[in-house]
């Protein structure tokens, strides 16, 4: 679950909602960094800490940055959090496609580099982040990539080089097909703003418990309309 936004303005704040989040089944957490004025890298590093501790050992905590550092900037953020046990740091620098970089930000931790769920481009562009070594594996996000025939030739082409493939900026009910069915396949981003947006568009979609996602068997995305919600919204 990705949650951690500068809606939660203190520390305590942003660790009660990962209490909360543990609680309800969400054991793996996404947050973002890189909020703080002036890029507080120590605000930063007390933050991750504050929601490790609040979801004790159990889960995976991942970092986004969505591209708000320089080179030093994530190089020194990254050595401040790796003792909170992050299972990736992504879209760490403003410059999302000098591939070059990342990989040399990669050579400096032992925290696992990605590039983020919004990279654009399609497979062409991922060529590049593989062959540079980048990162650690890939966010195709159905979305952005041109649809599901171009993200799965983005997961072959990770496939060829033993990268797994995990999917960034949301959009759950989307890219758990194309996660589902190759054979790279790793972790589904569940949004939290998304996830109550589209708890009103469809009817009873898929939820995420303890890790764990079942797909619907029905034709499709498996997928049905709330078309009764969805007249609340509209433009008259």
């Amino acid at each position: 679950m990705t949650f951690g936004f500068p809606a939660y303005g203190d520390r305590e704040e942003l660790a009660e909602a990962a209490r909360r989040f543990v609680a309800e089944g969400q054991l793996h957490l996404k947050m973002n960094v890189g909020f703080t004025p002036g890029q507080d890298l120590v605000e930063d590093e007390a933050r991750v800490r504050a929601v490790r501790e609040a979801m004790g050992d159990q889960g995976k905590l991942m970092v986004d940055a969505n591209d708000r550092f320089n080179f030093m900037e994530a190089r020194e953020l990254a050595w401040r959090i790796e003792p909170y046990n992050i299972t990736w740091f992504e879209s760490p620098m403003f410059i999302k496609t000098d591939f070059r970089l990342l990989a040399s930000l990669r050579q400096c931790t032992s925290i696992p580099i990605g590039h983020g769920g919004s990279l654009p481009g399609r497979r062409w562009l991922y060529r590049e982040v593989v062959a540079n070594g980048a990162v650690d594996f890939v966010q195709p996000n159905v979305i952005h990539v041109g649809g599901f025939t171009e993200a799965q030739k983005i997961a072959h082409l990770a496939q060829a080089f033993s990268i797994p493939v995990a999917n960034g900026g949301g959009q759950p009910y989307h890219n758990m097909h194309l996660i589902a069915g190759v054979a790279n396949g790793w972790m589904v981003e569940f949004h939290y703003g998304h996830t109550l947006r589209d708890e009103v568009i469809f009817v009873d979609p898929p939820r995420y418990d303890r890790g764990w996602l079942t797909l619907p068997e029905a034709p499709g995305l498996g997928l049905e309309i709330n078309e009764a919600a969805l007249k609340e919204y509209e433009e008259t």
